[in-house]
């Protein structure tokens, strides 16, 4: 599937150029470039919402996260595509937006898991021991191939440039059940143990591609039937004016597309998360020579045909994302700023994750319950570690100040 399989010329480009030089030297590299030197003026301040003030308790903000039982909607004419008329009544407003900043659960009720947790640990225990019979081109770099197992059923088999690019992807693929963000595929490792039975099929490819022996690889479900995603309008910077979101800019909005927004709201917090600049981050950081970029599709992000959002190609995560903040960081405070909309679940787990004060505890657990070869591959280092729970907290304050808005 050419759409998720496919990634730009310049992100392969900025692969290689990782593999042989200091992270250092590419973004001096960048620097000697120019390539940001005036993104300033371009700060895109796509969202803003206006909210009623939280209250406090033992100098901790409570956001009113308690109420996430999804409810039955309150007027099925809303279903499909019919709009709610912001004019009309107050309480078709609040059923979309509660306090001005959190997603309701009214209009939650319309999204449901894209990928549930039983459908997710079967896969993983399928993958894990299915046979492979094909390796062919595709899923991104050359390096990466798509996998057919001898039921006909597919994944994406990524190799990656080093072994960091499979440990962020799996890290990431975890932080976001952490969250309780469903958008992933399904991810499982697998060692390429030549003689074993599930790589013994493919051994001449895997030899021709000379990829390592036991080298663990990251295996993603393949996601058939489509399509690439475009910038939702009230994200977007039209024309030199920027479109904020608010209850008011979202008023004439169908139900479909508030449930996607609401899926992107949660990328933005995910992405800012793992610092991952291969998405959203990357359509900001061009439009300083690309004034047009925000027309074109997404990378690394695609679309069910139920509407649902699918974050793919998470390998710049964590890892490789961490290593280069100084290039990017000023590009994810952009677009975290540009978000005042959260669902109430998503601040939950934020809030529950900074009293822990030890967010890399949580997902190293999790990860090495989950995986059998999470000790192998290894974790985030402790300067990961740290780097990951200053961003939680980062994303916590930033969800305070939005519920202290008057």
């Amino acid at each position: 599937m050419e759409s998720e399989c496919q990634r730009t010329k310049w992100t392969k480009t900025r692969f290689e150029i990782m593999k042989t030089c200091q992270v250092k030297l590419c973004a001096s590299l960048c620097m000697c470039l120019g390539i940001f030197t005036w993104i300033g003026n371009t700060k895109l301040d796509f969202l803003t919402a206006y909210v009623q003030q939280a209250t406090e308790h033992s100098s901790e903000v409570l956001w009113s996260v308690a109420n996430e039982q999804r409810q039955a909607p309150l007027s099925l004419g809303l279903r499909d595509n019919k709009s709610f008329n912001i004019s009309s009544t107050n309480t078709k407003l609040y059923n979309v937006i509660e306090q001005r900043v959190f997603w309701s659960a009214w209009l939650d009720s319309y999204s449901t898991a894209v990928f549930d947790e039983e459908h997710e640990r079967n896969w993983r225990e399928h993958a894990r021991d299915a046979r492979v019979v094909l390796l062919e081109a595709g899923c991104g770099r050359p390096t990466n191939r798509l996998a057919t197992f001898a039921d006909g059923s597919r994944a994406c088999v990524r190799y990656g440039i080093d072994p960091d690019q499979v440990l962020g992807e799996t890290l990431s693929y975890y932080l976001a059940t952490l969250l309780g963000i469903s958008n992933l595929p399904p991810l499982a490792l697998s060692k390429l143990d030549m003689p074993g039975e599930q790589w013994a099929a493919v051994r001449q490819n895997i030899e021709a591609l000379e990829w390592s022996p036991n080298a663990i690889v990251s295996l993603t479900k393949f996601i058939p039937n489509v399509t690439g995603v475009f910038i939702p309008l009230p994200l977007r910077k039209q024309q030199g004016k920027s479109q904020q979101l608010s209850p008011e800019t979202v008023s004439n909005m169908t139900i479909p597309n508030l449930v996607e927004l609401m899926q992107w709201t949660d990328l933005i917090v995910f992405d800012y998360l793992t610092a991952n600049f291969d998405r959203i981050v990357s359509h900001i950081f061009s439009l300083q020579w690309d004034k047009r970029v925000m027309d074109r599709a997404t990378s690394n992000l695609l679309r069910t045909t139920n509407g649902d959002l699918i974050f793919i190609d998470n390998e710049a995560g964590l890892i490789h994302g961490y290593r280069v903040l100084d290039l990017w960081e000023r590009y994810h405070k952009i677009l975290l700023s540009s978000s005042c909309l959260f669902r109430r679940s998503t601040a939950r787990r934020i809030a529950e994750m900074k009293r822990s004060g030890n967010a890399a505890k949580l997902l190293f657990e999790l990860y090495r319950t989950k995986e059998p070869l999470a000790r192998e591959l290894g974790s985030l280092s402790e300067e990961q570690a740290l780097t990951l729970q200053n961003r939680i907290d980062v994303v916590y304050k930033h969800i305070k100040q939005c519920t202290e808005i008057t």
